[in-house]
């Protein structure tokens, strides 16, 4: 017990030291479980790939193919190209959605809220399935165009391609926008608007140059999060895209469940990363990056 007492009088006449271990334990789980995985697949990158798995030979013949092979750029610039486009529908959808929601009484603000957060009740898969029934040759779509005497066939471009990869993905990912939008807006203080009103500014110079500034690190916060989310979508893609819908995560993902080439997978993982931390940082020369996560 002596001991013990010592020890706390020891660390209570240091307090940086307390502070310190009370951050060790994080500390030591982001190292473990964040640096020390991504510090190895840097280090998979430069070994060579074999029938036995993987052979710590230095070399560079990931990279030279990456460099040479344009499909895998290609592949790259689909997966951003979706990205970019999910992100921009994501967004034009989810600020109105989100400005509704912040303008309305907290008894409604809370139902709303919760409304948006319902689907996530539900499994990622189950819900990206959720589609078949809708976009099939058979589903809800072509039995409304049926009726309508619009198509006499079923159509069959809905499904399993570019087009419903888009859909899935929109509507998984639209709260990751709507949230830090919603907060943004929430923290605008009413007065603001009432003093722009009294200046002569009517609602819609009102918005732009009041509201839409302000709310600008949400809209950021979501677009960035949305994006980050999308551009290594796997599952969503691989259930709705077919051959024509396949983005990279699809490709890294089969480097390590479907070849084993882990090697390659972690050299597409690490040009995935650099691309999304390239965005990330463009993104905060026009706002911090703090403030954009966490609205500051």
């Amino acid at each position: 017990m002596s001991h013990s007492r010592r020890l706390f009088r020891w660390v209570g006449a240091h307090p940086g030291l307390g502070i310190w271990l009370n951050l060790l334990p994080g500390v030591a789980s982001l190292v473990v479980f964040v640096f020390a995985p991504l510090v190895l697949m840097v280090f998979v990158t430069f070994w060579r790939s074999s029938v036995d798995g993987m052979e710590p030979i230095w070399n560079l013949d990931n990279y030279r193919k990456v460099a040479s092979d344009p499909m895998f750029a290609g592949l790259l610039l689909k997966s951003l190209r979706i990205a970019v486009t999910v992100t921009v529908v994501i967004l034009m959808l989810a600020y109105p959605l989100a400005y509704i929601i912040a303008r309305k009484t907290s008894r409604y603000k809370h139902l709303l809220l919760l409304l948006v957060f319902i689907p996530y009740w539900i499994s990622y898969v189950i819900r990206t399935y959720a589609w078949y029934p809708i976009l099939g040759k058979e589903g809800a779509i072509n039995y409304v165009l049926g009726a309508l005497r619009i198509s006499a066939q079923p159509v069959e471009l809905f499904l399993f391609n570019e087009f419903s990869v888009h859909v899935g993905l929109v509507s998984v990912f639209m709260p990751f926008a709507v949230v830090p939008i919603y907060l943004s807006l929430e923290r605008i203080s009413p007065t603001l608007l009432e003093a722009a009103a009294d200046l002569g500014a009517r609602p819609a110079r009102s918005f732009l140059h009041v509201v839409l500034p302000l709310s600008l690190p949400g809209l950021l916060g979501g677009a960035l999060m949305v994006f980050i989310l999308t551009v290594g979508a796997y599952v969503t893609p691989q259930l709705l895209g077919g051959p024509s819908g396949i983005m990279l995560g699809n490709i890294i993902a089969d480097q390590f469940g479907g070849t084993f080439n882990w090697t390659w997978g972690g050299t597409l993982s690490l040009m995935l990363m650099m691309v999304t931390l390239v965005v990330i940082w463009l993104v905060s020369r026009r706002v911090r990056v703090g403030q954009v996560f966490l609205g500051d």
